[in-house]
């Protein structure tokens, strides 16, 4: 059926082709789980085809451990389930990602490292050198799997037999625990895409529309295999999350998404993103067979803030406002204008942060206030005129207003306790939290104390299991938050939303 398009309103149907690439190695059919020697007849990659990579000295099959990023790769007995099954996706000039069908995710060495014995490990696909491989052909059957970035061969560490032994990256030599016979297990299903859409896996859809809000319909599933599929929208934001269909089941469902320029961060840090409306489907097997994108004005959830909030642009740094609406059902939008290094002079001044919120709010729109991070220098009185200005602003406006104080640092002293700076009692003494719940019992205004209810969780993981919450481990940040730690954030905010009555139980999914 061809696109239609009627207005703002738009129905596509399942249409196009699927694009392979190929490169020539040496594989061989098997046709029991135990290896054999592989022919010596030439074949082609396929990039719709899943394999099995099987180490020469061990006979085992290489291996994810979890959908986690960081999870590890190691060796186990061959059974050809997901976690042990990849396929290939073409980076260009002879390299390729290894993507697991288990996770959706690729082999990694992990950071960027070009070290004998690194840790090799899944993470999310960036197409980045340390997550791209050349197949060196090693005139035996077999093949070298060489990463890009560092030189090196993925390798079996110490020639380990034992189930669960870990593959890592070392110099390329003549060891049988750096040659990987490639098992084609047969082609992964295909399925016609809506139009305006491209790629398998994920599958990003690209649709030009104007600024504002949409409802998206979607129809989710396959009718000859088992899916598994979640959408992003614009900057990173997910608004679904993953949802399992068995061969021939459909899902539908309907999410609100806002547009804006820029489609990120409102003062275009990291980028202004693409015009109009991007939707990536994701998930360890994505099928989506009809989208339906109609512009509408429900209820909007606006967000002002500072980087704990945004829709950041790049993995693995997360807002928690990004992870928000997908715990919200269709019917109220969130627009995240939250903006990397604000303070709560800044928003204000900046046409393209409060201003441009109190622009749109109307009556039934919520606005959430999120400041503090970043007022290191503002006095007691400071900030709390500008927060009753802005709390006036939002009711002037016919809108509600809700204040948010600042999430904690991960900040430890040497008792194990947090530091004050950890609770947002900034360089001039001002107890920025405080602050903001004097002027809330001032304005009458709700408040969500998420400086409290995250100092809980942080404490009651303690010094090294909050560290999952942040990105302590992947960049010393004890600040920003992992994509698990914002899902953390997010789940607070919207718990204590629905408690204060701020949000209705029946608007979340």
């Amino acid at each position: 059926m061809p696109t239609q398009l009627k207005g703002t309103h738009m129905t596509l149907s399942s249409c196009g082709a699927v694009v392979r690439s190929a490169l020539v190695l040496v594989v061989g059919a098997v046709a029991a789980l135990a290896p054999v020697a592989p022919s010596a007849q030439a074949a082609t990659v396929d990039t719709a085809a899943s394999y099995v990579f099987v180490a020469r000295h061990s006979g085992k099959a290489m291996q994810v451990q979890s959908t986690a990023d960081g999870g590890a790769v190691v060796q186990s007995a061959r059974v050809d389930s997901p976690a042990q099954q990849f396929q290939f996706v073409d980076s260009g000039g002879g390299y390729y990602r290894l993507k697991s069908r288990y996770s959706g995710k690729v082999v990694d060495v992990s950071g960027s490292s070009t070290a004998n014995g690194a840790d090799v490990v899944q993470w999310t696909d960036k197409n980045a050198a340390n997550q791209q491989f050349s197949l060196v052909d090693t005139d035996s059957g077999y093949v070298r799997i060489v990463n890009r970035n560092s030189g090196k061969a993925l390798d079996v560490w110490e020639r380990s037999t034992a189930d669960g032994a870990r593959v890592s990256q070392y110099d390329v030599n003549g060891g049988t625990n750096q040659q990987w016979q490639l098992v084609r297990l047969g082609t992964t299903p295909t399925d016609p895409v809506p139009g305006g859409c491209t790629g398998t896996a994920p599958i990003t859809c690209r649709y030009d529309v104007t600024p504002g809000h949409y409802d998206v319909t979607v129809r989710l599933g396959s009718s000859s295999r088992a899916a598994n599929t979640g959408i992003t929208a614009e900057a990173r934001r997910r608004v679904l999350d993953a949802v399992d269909t068995g061969a021939g089941q459909f899902a539908d469902r309907v999410v609100t998404v806002n547009v804006r320029v820029p489609e990120g961060q409102p003062t275009g840090q990291g980028g202004t993103g693409t015009p109009g409306l991007t939707l990536v489907f994701d998930g360890r097997s994505p099928a989506v067979s009809a989208i339906t994108v109609k512009q509408v004005r429900p209820p909007a959830l606006f967000l002002v803030g500072d980087s704990t909030v945004c829709d950041q642009p790049t993995a693995p740094y997360t807002g928690w406002g990004q992870l928000l609406p997908s715990r919200l059902r269709e019917g109220l939008s969130v627009a995240n204008y939250a903006d990397s290094g604000e303070s709560s002079g800044s928003v204000l001044s900046n046409s393209a942060l409060f201003p441009a919120v109190r622009s749109q709010t109307r009556a039934g729109d919520t606005v959430m206030i999120q400041v503090g991070h970043n007022d290191k220098q503002t006095s007691a009185t400071a900030f709390r005129d500008n927060l009753t200005r802005m709390v006036r602003d939002v009711r002037a406006a016919g809108g509600t207003p809700v204040l948010v104080t600042p999430p904690v640092r991960r900040l430890f002293d040497s008792s194990g306790r947090l530091t004050g700076t950890a609770w947002h009692v900034n360089e001039v003494g001002t107890n920025l939290p405080n602050e903001m719940k004097a002027v809330a019992r001032a304005q009458g205004t709700s408040l969500i104390d998420l400086t409290t209810l995250s100092a809980n969780m942080v404490q009651q993981l303690g010094t090294t299991g909050s560290q999952q919450l942040f990105l302590t481990r992947e960049a010393g940040d004890n600040t920003h938050f992992s994509e698990y730690g914002a899902a953390q954030m997010a789940g607070l905010v919207l718990t204590e939303a629905v408690r204060l009555g701020v949000i209705g139980s029946a608007q979340v999914r």
